[in-house]
């Protein structure tokens, strides 16, 4: 697939690599954790990938890929932004 080189390339550490690695490979992870994982691995393992190849490969929209290329250079996290809205009033 051609595209446009993607505007966010990562660059990982190899402790970063090795985390990223094992989380994918853990059998207690989260899967959303595991997707966000392994966008991250294939767009550092491949640079030259469009989003859309990494997309393809992981199985997951574009969009995403973008998202999670994006807030991996922002943070260096694979969790969720905060959310919006007022403070809970009870504890849970």
């Amino acid at each position: 697939m051609s595209g446009p080189k993607p505007a966010d390339p990562i660059q990982l550490t190899p402790e970063q690599s090795a985390h990223l690695e094992q989380l994918i490979r853990a059998h207690r992870t989260p899967q959303v954790t595991c997707l966000r994982a392994g966008i991250v691995l294939a767009a550092h393992q491949h640079p030259d990938w469009t989003n859309q190849q990494i997309a393809q490969r992981v199985g997951t929209a574009d969009r995403i890929v973008r998202k999670w290329r994006r807030r991996w250079n922002e943070t260096h996290s694979l969790a969720d932004a905060p959310r919006p809205g007022a403070p809970r009033r009870f504890s849970p």
